[in-house]
């Protein structure tokens, strides 16, 4: 007699079917299907568009894009007797099962939106190690049926899209893509940068002006109070950004928009006094570091801490209306006798810049230190304009 090798050993203890939430790279506890599925069925689709051509013959050619996305849908019960590494009866089981495809995925997806991270590090992995693969997948829907013939079952049908077939594939970082947390970091170190230079600026542009005019010496420091002002704002910005959800206010997005401003100001002032002529290479090379320090500050504020998109919340309005009392779908609004619109006007924002400051920035940011740059004397006008105009309330 032939020896002949084993059949593969398909017992749910050595191949089992699990769901396993990752959470940003917390693996959670895998939840293994007591009980096999009744039905499973992988649908493996292939991005193919056949184009069918007028002739004499029947034939056509076919745009091949590779293969689809797949998706899988699984069905059958918990069972209802304890038993399992678990330890869980059927009902208890089925409760853990329920929660981690559902809630608790949609949950972990709101709380990282929420704190400004990306929601796709949250992937809920499907383990079907009795056929051989494992997905990042979605739950489509989760299905809970009962049935008088079998009452003491609780019944299941989920339906799972595969995201991702390689659980290992690691997010890709757009570079339109902000990160809030990773922007606030950065822009504390850029802080940190520019409260150094701070201590030796005034010096610096001291000794360049000289090059050009003594008369010009006064400018240095304005420019010292310029760097003092542009650092407070970045760091009202920072405080203002972290204290709201994903980053996203009103006032936070307005926040951000004056201080991108007050960054350019910086690097188009520091390009202008690093370009003065006979500088020597350690003075030109300390002001360009100057300036690149408003630019990073610029780059993580037009990127990881972009102004957000805001949607206005008007439910409390409702009910303010015509009739809207006696129809009986609303209460009252809160809003009744009050001016609603003036209400929800956002509150006072911590930085504030006058006319002339607002115009100063503005005529510094049109400028260009290579093509156009402003004179010396006007940079001075125009940074006192900015310094005096600008208040910083911490």
């Amino acid at each position: 007699m032939l020896p002949t090798a084993p059949p593969t050993d398909q017992r749910a203890g050595i191949r089992p079917i699990a769901f396993v939430l990752n959470n940003g790279g917390s693996l959670g506890s895998p939840v293994s299907l007591k009980i096999r599925p009744e039905d499973l069925q992988r649908n493996e689709p292939s991005r193919i568009a056949v184009t069918q051509t007028l002739g004499r013959t029947t034939q056509g050619w076919a745009d091949n894009f590779g293969a689809g996305l797949p998706s899988c849908t699984i069905s059958g019960h918990t069972g209802w007797r304890k038993g399992g590494s678990s330890g869980e009866d059927g009902a208890e089981h089925f409760l853990t099962l329920h929660d981690t495809v559902m809630p608790a995925y949609h949950a972990a997806k709101q709380a990282a939106i929420e704190i400004g991270t990306d929601p796709a590090s949250v992937k809920l992995l499907f383990v079907d190690m009795l056929d051989g693969f494992c997905w990042n997948v979605a739950p489509m829907s989760f299905t809970l049926r009962r049935s008088r013939n079998r009452p003491l079952l609780f019944q299941y049908n989920i339906a799972l899209q595969a995201i991702s077939t390689d659980i290992d594939n690691p997010l890709r970082i757009l570079p339109f893509l902000g990160n809030i947390p990773a922007g606030l970091d950065a822009l504390g170190g850029v802080l940190g940068r520019l409260w150094d230079f701070a201590l030796s600026v005034q010096g610096w542009v001291s000794s360049a002006l000289g090059f050009v005019d003594k008369a010009l010496a006064p400018i240095a420091a304005t420019v010292k109070t310029f760097v003092d002002i542009s650092a407070s704002v970045l760091g009202a910005v920072s405080t203002a950004v972290g204290a709201v959800r994903n980053g996203v206010s009103g006032v936070a997005n307005r926040l951000i928009g004056i201080a991108g401003d007050m960054a350019q100001v910086g690097i188009n002032v520091f390009r202008t006094i690093s370009s003065i002529s006979n500088l020597p290479a350690h003075l030109r090379a300390a002001i360009s570091r100057v300036g690149a320090a408003y630019n990073e500050a610029l780059c993580i504020l037009r990127n990881s801490l972009r102004p957000r998109k805001t949607y206005q919340e008007y439910d409390g309005l409702y009910g303010a209306s015509n009739c809207s009392s006696t129809t009986g779908g609303r209460s009252m609004s809160a809003y009744t006798n009050m001016n609603a619109f003036a209400l929800m006007q956002e509150e006072k924002l911590p930085i504030e810049l006058n006319s002339a400051a607002l115009s100063s920035v503005s005529s510094v940011n049109r400028s260009d230190p290579v093509l156009a740059p402003i004179p010396l004397a006007e940079i001075g006008r125009h940074l006192d304009n900015i310094n005096a105009g600008t208040v910083v309330n911490q």
